[in-house]
């Protein structure tokens, strides 16, 4: 590897690439030289037609280019090492001086991955979630490159105790499974494996509450490109599933997702950077606490405000932290129109606050996490992503923090929003 990754605020750099998770949806590029993947096997088996494409998915604007040489579709043939090796190095080792974006091995194989890091890869996709084989994690470690962790059930099994439950709990595993082989927990990227082990249903669904991922506090990608939910729901070939391909990845935008995978490079750059027009916004300041023009705000915007939510958990970066309970206080506030609510007088046409306290109670109570800046994003990203607000704002205070002098902790504030500031109250 020719550049290095760096762990910097909010994100990761790669040379002078910078991927600030929540700032925009970035793109990750399939190229499969296999010749039997469900999409396009066959296709870019030779080195030369392959490395054409990957030029033409980085000018197109793609950020990251995934290259694969192993079919992860059902009833595919498993592919020997050295086979896997022998297709996907030639390929690396002529894109490698080209391309100024990273490279990524799509592999669960821990040799093949330090191969391809040897010819210049620089990072690792991992269908096997670091669960498949126990050397990914010391690879992904040695060579310090971000490892995406995606989950899968072996032999295709559907049937879930707790659907969610499992999901959250593989990927936690991942991550601190990470963690402890030396690898940052801010280099490992979880991806919930859309198609992998599911039902078309809980494929649905993974798109739909996307935001539980945030619980995790790690980056989050999802590929739903062209896969055969999508052909299920609309009952179409494979090669006419771009406009599903499309939905999934415009849903996935507007429910925070960090990374998509996708063959069709063209159109889903171009509809990511209009999606993210619309739902994206800054990292805002304090809102205003009046309307454009210093007008008092419209009629029935209001404030649901809770105050002091109290969790006891095992937050922090200090060891004794990971271990010894103590105390975090949570502060809510949800820009909403109250006006049908107060005519109506009915909790049908509001926020219902129990659900609010249990959905921010899930993730206090949830994974360690090492730092309050997580846990408040997590939380703000999960309210503006459950209801129908303009505004969420999050305040998470450790009273007990471990400072070097006397103080009443530390705490930390965030905002998210769908509409602009200046309509915040």
């Amino acid at each position: 590897m020719s550049r290095s990754w760096q762990v910097i605020p909010g994100g990761l750099a790669w040379g002078d690439r910078r991927f600030v998770w929540g700032s925009r949806t970035y793109v990750m590029g399939i190229l499969n030289v296999t010749p039997d993947s469900f999409s396009d096997g066959g296709r870019y088996l030779d080195p030369g037609a392959a490395e054409e494409h990957a030029l033409a998915m980085a000018e197109a604007g793609a950020d990251v280019i995934d290259i694969g040489a192993e079919s992860t579709r059902p009833g595919a043939v498993p592919v020997p090492a050295d086979e896997e090796r022998r297709r996907l190095l030639p390929v690396i080792r002529r894109l490698a001086p080209r391309l100024d974006v990273p490279i990524s091995v799509d592999t669960y194989k821990a040799e093949v991955a330090r191969a391809a890091l040897e010819e210049g890869a620089a990072m690792i996709n991992d269908v096997g979630g670091l669960h498949r084989d126990p050397a990914m994690v010391q690879v992904a470690a040695a060579y310090r490159v971000p490892v995406v962790a995606m989950h899968a059930r072996p032999h295709g099994d559907t049937a879930y105790a707790d659907f969610w439950g499992e999901v959250l709990g593989f990927l936690q595993a991942a991550i601190d499974r990470a963690a402890s082989a030396g690898l940052p927990r801010e280099m490992v990227i979880v991806d919930p494996g859309f198609g992998f082990g599911k039902t078309p249903e809980q494929n649905l669904d993974l798109v739909r509450q996307l935001p539980r991922l945030r619980v995790l506090g790690a980056p989050v990608l999802l590929g739903t490109s062209r896969k055969s939910t999508i052909g299920r729901v609309l009952d179409l070939p494979v090669d006419q599933r771009l406009e599903g391909t499309a939905a999934t990845v415009a849903l996935a935008v507007a429910r925070g997702v960090d990374l998509v995978r996708v063959h069709d490079v063209v159109p889903m750059v171009r509809l990511v950077r209009m999606a993210d027009a619309v739902v994206r916004h800054p990292r805002w300041e304090a809102p205003s606490p009046l309307a454009p023009g210093g007008a008092p705000p419209a009629r029935g915007t209001g404030v649901i405000q809770l105050r002091g939510l109290r969790f006891v958990a095992c937050h922090g970066v200090l060891p004794e932290e990971h271990k010894s309970p103590q105390p975090f206080l949570v502060d809510v506030d949800l820009g909403v129109d109250v006006t049908a609510a107060a005519a109506r007088d009915d909790l049908s046409f509001t926020i219902d606050y129990a659900e609010v306290h249990r959905r921010v109670a899930r993730i206090l109570e949830g994974p360690h996490r090492r730092l309050i800046e997580t846990l408040a994003c997590a939380v703000a990203d999960d309210l503006l992503a459950a209801f129908p607000v303009g505004w969420v704002r999050v305040r998470v205070a450790k009273p007990e923090a471990p400072l070097p002098g006397p103080s009443q902790g530390a705490a930390v504030e965030v905002w998210r929003g769908r509409e602009p500031r200046s309509s915040w109250i």
